[in-house]
């Protein structure tokens, strides 16, 4: 069987030796030649027609478009704008079910788990999935537009969204899944508008240490890599990469848009111009996330306190890949990235020390937030920071409410994934360490909690499972109408 394995690999390998220069030649002469340029033009042509936001709001009675007033989010450049919402609602309509919200993650758009959406309909919740100002089918930024949304302005454009549903009251309370970035938009907005979230889904958000670790890399990366593909997309090779690179995730997202939509809308230089700028606007949702859990933030934290953090064992450890048939299990698998040779346990003598010192440290009062301790200074960011004067993107006068009371309140679950393969450039070992702490972070300021880890998954992956992110979403549902 090892034979075979080694000899499978190296027919591999020599495959893509030879064939990898062909290739290059091939695109090389394509573009040359103006043969690609031309099947873009005439691809974008297309995109256009697939893309129309009046013939997909008729092809989707569930969806429509939403006016935001200006003052709701100041990268608008001071006039009021348009986003695209989609609400799918069950046939038979759950009262019991809280509302689902989909807070979009970096690069992605209201298509992107629009499969997650509708099995979730189909089990009976009513779900809201929308895209934020220059973002998918949502109206664009200004052709010279360079003042990125901050932390302030998504959390108010979610908020926006929510309290102006119809058919859903102002009061009620909402599940929100947020995947990636997602998770970091929900974040901010808790900090911001309390009391509005009963159950919180991390779908492996971005750890708010990546604010201190690697945020200029970060930023610099993310402007300079839009920037080059906003400069080629002419050529046809990015809609040649997303195709290739979508291809075995389209069954994932379903029938309900086509891939001309989902590839076309990846293809337009709103695409590149949005992500660019939402670089900036998830690190200062980090930023406001820092201040508002306080020394509590694992940023804070020393090594050791930190090590402990990351060491807490997860309350289950999964191994599942919905597209591969690999269906889910509880394993004792651990990923490469775990300290030690075992995980701690909550009852350890050692970890029982440490989480009576954690809850002390917690902030109560709005009052307790320091402004002005974190990592990139705001209110007054010092100008040779990368996030500059956007960092934070809060008024003096705007209210900062600490995680961790709001966090006794709402059901919380974490997804982890824990496979970094072809990450470790952007995933050293401390931000590792900082993802599983941020896990245990949440989970102690939380009374009703559940952490999951999967050895087997990286990030990019965990997204693509479907029945297990609306398996755990259902069980949020049932421990908040127990609570209840």
């Amino acid at each position: 069987m090892r034979l075979f394995i080694i000899l499978k690999a190296i027919v591999r390998l020599t495959v893509a030796l030879i064939l990898g220069p062909i290739v290059v030649i091939f695109i090389i002469l394509a573009i040359a030649t103006g043969i690609a340029p031309l099947m873009e033009y005439y691809s974008s042509s297309l995109d256009s027609k697939a893309l129309d936001r009046d013939e997909l709001l008729k092809q989707h009675p569930e969806m429509f478009l939403m006016s935001i007033p200006a003052e709701v989010n100041a990268a608008s450049g001071g006039r009021p704008y348009m986003i695209m919402v989609r609400m799918t609602k069950p046939n038979t309509p759950n009262t019991d079910l809280p509302p689902v919200i989909f807070p979009g993650g970096l690069a992605s758009n209201l298509m992107t788990m629009s499969r997650h959406q509708d099995e979730l309909t189909k089990r009976g919740f009513t779900v809201v999935n929308f895209d934020r100002l220059g973002v998918g089918f949502s109206d664009a930024y200004d052709a010279n537009a360079t003042r990125p949304p901050s932390a302030l302005d998504v959390a108010k454009e979610m908020n926006y969204v929510m309290t102006h549903i119809d058919g859903i009251n102002e009061n009620t309370k909402w599940i929100q899944v947020g995947g990636s970035m997602g998770t970091n938009v929900s974040t901010a907005f808790v900090c911001l508008f309390p009391n509005q979230l009963c159950g919180f889904l991390n779908l492996d958000g971005l750890p708010h240490a990546f604010l201190k670790i690697q945020c200029k890399k970060f930023l610099k990366d993310g402007k300079d890599i839009m920037g080059v593909m906003k400069k080629i997309r002419w050529t046809g090779l990015l809609r040649l990469v997303f195709s290739l690179a979508l291809k075995p995730v389209l069954p994932i997202m379903g029938d309900t848009f086509t891939k001309r939509q989902l590839i076309g809308t990846m293809c337009r230089e709103q695409f590149f111009t949005a992500t660019g700028l939402e670089y900036i606007t998830l690190m200062s949702c980090c930023d406001l996330e820092c201040a508002a859990w306080g020394q509590q933030a694992t940023t804070e934290l020393d090594n050791d306190c930190l090590r402990i953090m990351a060491s807490l064992e997860p309350d289950e450890s999964v191994i599942v890949h919905e597209s591969k048939g690999i269906k889910r299990e509880i394993t004792q698998q651990r990923s490469k990235s775990e300290l030690g040779s075992r995980y701690m346990k909550r009852q350890d003598p050692e970890f029982v020390t440490f989480e009576s010192k954690f809850d002390a440290m917690a902030l109560r009062q709005p009052e307790d937030v320091d402004r002005n301790k974190t990592h990139c200074n705001w209110p007054q960011p010092t100008p040779s920071h990368p996030v500059g004067n956007y960092v934070g993107g809060v008024h003096n006068d705007t209210i900062i409410y600490p995680l961790a009371p709001q966090f006794k309140t709402m059901v919380v679950r974490i997804m982890c994934a824990r496979d970094y393969t072809g990450l470790e450039r952007d995933y050293t070992q401390e931000a590792r360490n900082h993802a599983a702490a941020r896990c245990t972070l949440q989970s102690l300021n939380c009374n009703n909690a559940k952490v999951y880890y999967y050895p087997d998954l990286s990030h990019l992956n965990l997204w693509q499972q479907v029945d297990e992110v609306v398996s755990i979403t259902l069980d949020i549902a049932r421990a908040v109408r127990e609570q209840c």
